[in-house]
């Protein structure tokens, strides 16, 4: 029974944040940087980490967008008498969306907490819920969008800079998210999502608007094979205002030396993401760090033109303490 109330207790925050404003920025590499997309997977590693993503996306047609991305999260009073399994973690992340050299930035900070319940002795076996409110900025350098008078069959239109596009206020948003997870010598297995809805500009020069809700929903599973190979699956759901789109793929782990009882490895793997682009990948789990590298190789539709745009995310994280526990090293953990 006690189980059953805590559980209950634990979903409160997800169903308030059906009602609340948030948004996600959107990476290839998400099954390294959970964090940012579901609040309930912060301060549940080994290890309290540190994450930065950098992602320049088609920067084959100059320089229209790029993201830059940080964050860092703690597991909170880990200490002996709970064998060092704590029940909550905090995280914050920050990133900031830049458009044609910065014209248009989009700037958010989050701080995430979570709280989980075991449903084992061992603690590997677990559901956490999570909550995290947001406060998002939006910048636009107005003179840079002056171009002038336009003059068309003997009529003079009016100027065709944004001078009067509305203000950028400051937005306070919060998300909400549910995850299980469920980690062993040789597998590791983790699912949950996350929903809210998302503030955008309607069209509207003059007003800001609501639009419809977003929903993350992904499923981590790494594998054991022949002595210290691994392969990892990767899938997630995404509804977007823009489109929907499911994104899914995996990667082989071939170990290159040990660290702290436990392999490095090296990954090499390819995604897909739907209606969109192939997305190849490599990564190189070492020591206490975590590094990815992805190419969005887009379809033919997008690329049969002279403009070639390229994709190119690169992914860091780093473990601030040392390795504590026998489980298996995973990519997601």
């Amino acid at each position: 029974m006690y189980c059953i109330r805590k559980i209950l207790f634990l979903l409160l925050p997800l169903i308030a944040g059906l009602y609340v404003h948030a948004q996600t920025p959107l990476i290839s590499q998400n099954f390294v940087a959970n964090n940012f997309f579901n609040p309930a997977a912060v301060g549940f590693g080994l290890n309290n980490q540190f994450q930065l993503f950098y992602r320049n996306q088609f920067s084959g047609v100059g320089n229209p967008y790029k993201t830059i991305g940080f964050g860092v999260d703690f597991a909170l009073f880990k200490n002996y008498d709970n064998e060092y399994a704590n029940n909550f973690g905090i995280g914050v992340q920050g990133f900031s969306e830049q458009l044609l050299n910065g014209i248009l930035q989009t700037n958010q900070l989050t701080v995430s907490i979570s709280n989980r319940i075991f449903f084992n002795s061992k603690k590997t076996s677990y559901l956490a819920v999570g909550i995290s409110p947001t406060m998002i900025s939006r910048n636009i350098d107005r003179a840079a969008l002056t171009f002038g008078d336009q003059y068309n069959s003997g009529r003079l239109f009016n100027t065709s800079s944004l001078e009067k596009i509305g203000s950028f206020p400051i937005l306070f948003s919060t998300n909400a998210g549910i995850l299980y997870s469920y980690i062993s010598p040789n597998t590791f297995l983790q699912f949950g999502g996350s929903t809210f809805y998302i503030n955008r500009n309607s069209g509207n020069q003059l007003y800001w608007k609501t639009q419809s809700f977003q929903f993350v929903g992904n499923i981590n599973i790494e594998k054991k094979l022949f002595e210290d190979n691994s392969f990892f699956i990767h899938a997630n759901y995404q509804k977007r205002v823009e489109s929907s789109f499911l994104f899914i793929g995996g990667a082989l782990g071939i170990p290159i030396n040990s660290f702290d009882n436990a392999q490095n490895k090296f990954y090499l793997g390819c995604f897909y993401r739907s209606k969109d682009a192939v997305v190849p990948y490599i990564g190189l789990m070492y020591n206490r760090n975590k590094i990815g590298f992805t190419y969005d190789v887009y379809q033919n539709n997008m690329t049969s033109s002279n403009l070639h745009p390229q994709t190119f995310e690169f992914t860091l994280t780093s473990n601030l303490g040392r390795r504590k526990a026998s489980l298996l090293r995973s990519i997601f953990n």
